[in-house]
């Protein structure tokens, strides 16, 4: 592009608003074990009413839309589950699903959609969601969402959303602020010090008392430009593999293009880039969050009975306290129980205490043998 060509571009860069030039991309898929037996290989957790009527796919585009229209919303998934997708987003076009011949972490699966917006749209700024997080205040996650547009749409930086611990939580990454730096609107915003990985209980205690540290949301909102150029200079062989995909989906060769993307290098997109890049930037985030990732997270986030259960479906309980207690098959009774997990669906019964709800993967997985 030569330097009138450069100029032009600006100026008509300057003259749209960040907001008409946002688009959200929201990451779906899973294994599906974690919430067995509700969930499933084919159905996963975004795809599954877990914490209401709605699945928490659904909840996630709502909250988009309240910031975007329909057709500015992108969701990135496997193939496999494009049947449960479209069940739960029924009214999402067609060519707003972006499917991933398999999948590779999140670093290749932003990668291919920063490269489909940027083809779409050079002065794309993206925001990349989780699809299966809590987030029960949606008027304040937009409010924060904006003001995060707003500082990748006025410079080359990489933002990420941190959140402020609420506890000292061993399952998430942390994120270590640097020094406060200025942002539009006078929000703040914190140049990234380091990622930590999930700490001991130690660790992460010494985290809440000094300060500084915030949960890794695994939010991030950038130009797609701008996310292109980091993978280009710090992820070369993702950033020329998703080039040849392009190019071979291009000349309509699906056999080339899929085994291209299977040979892509298997990374997130904390390690592969917001770890080394030097303009990372990050936005507290004023809402409260949950990435919702065992059964007993349900008991922080829904209401409970006067007992300290959580009950969903025909139930029926007799001294029974402090249990997770769902079915949308049979009804379950439970007497003089405690801290127990209990989900009854189609697709099996789990029982198990709720200190080994961590473990309920190593079912799913078992059994996925087994069939």
């Amino acid at each position: 592009m030569n330097r009138k060509a450069k100029a032009e571009r600006k100026g008509t860069f300057r003259k749209r608003r960040a907001s008409d030039r946002t688009y959200f991309v929201i990451m779906a898929g899973g294994k599906g074990e974690r919430f067995w037996p509700l969930s499933t290989e084919l159905v996963p957790k975004p795809f599954v009413s877990i914490t209401g009527k709605k699945t928490l796919i659904e909840l996630t585009v709502e909250r988009a839309r309240r910031m975007v229209p329909l057709e500015r919303i992108f969701v990135v998934l496997g193939r496999e589950h494009l049947p449960a997708a479209r069940r739960c987003l029924p009214r999402l076009p067609h060519g707003n699903f972006i499917i991933e011949p398999v999948g590779r972490d999140t670093a290749p699966c932003v990668g291919l959609a920063a490269m489909i917006l940027h083809g779409r749209d050079p002065d794309a700024i993206m925001v990349i969601l989780p699809s299966d997080h809590y987030v029960p205040d949606p008027t304040a996650f937009s409010r924060c969402i904006r003001e995060t547009v707003k500082t990748a749409g006025h410079g080359d930086h990489l933002v990420t959303i941190g959140v402020p611990p609420g506890r000292p939580e061993t399952g998430y990454g942390y994120i270590k602020t640097g020094r406060k730096v200025s942002a539009p609107r006078d929000a703040d915003c914190f140049e990234v010090a380091r990622y930590v990985e999930k700490p001991n209980i130690a660790r992460a205690r010494r985290y809440i008392r000094e300060g500084g540290y915030f949960w890794n949301a695994g939010i991030f909102v950038w130009r797609a430009e701008v996310l292109l150029q980091g993978l280009k200079y710090h992820m070369p062989d993702l950033h020329a593999g998703l080039l040849r995909f392009e190019r071979a989906l291009g000349t309509g060769d699906k056999d080339a293009a899929d085994a291209i993307f299977a040979g892509l290098p298997r990374v997130s997109i904390d390690y592969g880039l917001m770890e080394k890049a030097k303009n990372v930037l990050m936005m507290p985030a004023p809402f409260t969050w949950d990435d919702v990732g065992t059964w007993t997270s349900l008991l922080r986030v829904l209401p409970r009975d006067d007992t300290g259960n959580i009950v969903r479906g025909k139930t029926f309980s007799i001294d029974t306290t402090n249990c997770v207690i769902i079915t949308d098959a049979t009804p379950v009774a439970t007497l003089g129980v405690s801290d127990l997990i209990i989900i009854a669906s189609k697709n099996g019964i789990l029982i198990c205490d709720s200190s080994k709800a961590q473990e309920v993967r190593q079912i799913a997985k078992a059994l996925g043998k087994k069939q």
